[in-house]
């Protein structure tokens, strides 16, 4: 630092510095990462080429080798991470040959060209081996990546099959038991009375046809590790905007009832469409919680978005969005649910319920 310009070291040194921080926080939040590493690369990249301009040429001989030749292999890496691993590669090769150059001049001490190529050799060489390293271990990612999705889509598809067969089924038998017998019996009735039976027996068939039609299905317990997969398989499936983020903290074998299972399903399921219809979000955090006290079994929901909020004693009751698809899915079950949101704010809609599990 004693030769160095102001002006290197405060680019070079104290703003690096500075960002490298800045990254680390970014690595804890999980964004801004590409950004802050390719501008961490190309600090790396440029103090390295301007070293000959902030060091004058009178240094003594033993001043050694710029600092930043020990971060030449990291700057490698942010550069593969941000850009991929074939500029990782290229930015490799080009900062060892800067770095062979720089190492010949006297603010490097001079060193003889074998020298200097022996040390840019063993840079480039390590920053090729991580650099490659980062692709296959990025390339095996996508590869489960997309075997795990393919797996989630197959089984999505297997399961709406089975259920759109059973209902077949079910429809198929209502329609066995029910109207062929009534049709059976209206064309073999001969006396009024019959005849009356026959249409009694019309009435109760129409009646359960009606029935079949409006009711939902029933709904099987499940646990609330499967609730909270059933909610992300739906919304990753219907949402494309914005970027929903499911996770879930439960043991493992709590049991929901059905109806119950049923009920917060929906109500989140509407709570993510109302955000990416309305709120203009980029982020939505889907958190499901469930635990058991004693025989009481609870499981809490929170549908958290950053878009634009709103005041909800403005919405008209003639909005039904959130007051009987939200609001009124929950009180049926004996739950509850609030929203809670302000313009400017985002929306958070928190799902509860408490009850003997299944």
């Amino acid at each position: 630092m004693q030769w160095t310009a102001g002006w290197w070291e405060t680019v070079f040194m104290w703003a690096f510095l500075g960002l490298l921080a800045v990254f680390v926080a970014a690595s804890i939040r999980g964004r801004g990462l590409t950004w802050t590493a390719a501008v961490l690369s190309g600090l790396v990249m440029f103090g390295l080429i301007l070293w000959p301009a902030a060091v004058p040429s009178s240094v003594p001989a033993t001043i050694g080798t710029p600092w930043l030749w020990a971060m030449i292999n990291v700057g490698a890496v942010w550069c593969a991470f941000a850009f991929g691993t074939v500029v990782g590669c290229a930015y490799a090769v080009f900062i060892g040959g800067v770095f062979a150059v720089i190492r010949t001049m006297p603010q490097s001490a001079s060193a003889s060209l074998p020298v200097a190529l022996e040390d840019a050799a063993f840079s480039t060489v390590m920053g090729l081996t991580i650099c490659v390293t980062i692709g296959i271990l990025r390339h095996a990612a996508q590869r489960v990546d997309s075997a795990a999705e393919a797996a989630i889509v197959q089984y999505r598809d297997a399961a709406a099959e089975t259920a759109v067969s059973n209902e077949r089924l079910r429809l198929d038998a209502l329609l066995h038991d029910s109207v062929m017998t009534v049709l059976i019996t209206a064309a073999q009735s001969g006396s009024t009375r019959e005849r009356q039976a026959s249409a009694k027996l019309a009435g109760s068939a129409l009646e359960r046809l009606d029935k079949q039609g409006t009711e939902a299905p029933e709904v099987a317990p499940a646990t609330v590790t499967e609730l909270a997969a059933r909610i992300r398989f739906t919304v990753d499936d219907g949402v494309e905007d914005p970027e929903v983020l499911v996770s879930c903290d439960s043991p493992e074998h709590l049991v929901l009832p059905g109806e119950i299972v049923r009920a917060v399903f929906e109500a989140t399921t509407e709570a993510v469409m109302n955000a990416a219809r309305h709120s203009g979000a980029t982020r939505c955090e889907v958190r499901v919680a469930g635990h058991k006290t004693a025989e009481t079994a609870r499981v809490a929901v929170s549908i958290k978005d950053n878009g634009t909020g709103f005041n909800p004693e403005l919405v008209s009751d003639r909005r039904l969005g959130i007051r009987v698809s939200i609001i009124g899915r929950l009180d049926a079950v004996g739950g509850t649910a609030d929203v809670i949101s302000a313009p400017g704010a985002g929306t958070e809609v928190r799902l509860s319920w408490a009850g003997a599990a299944a």
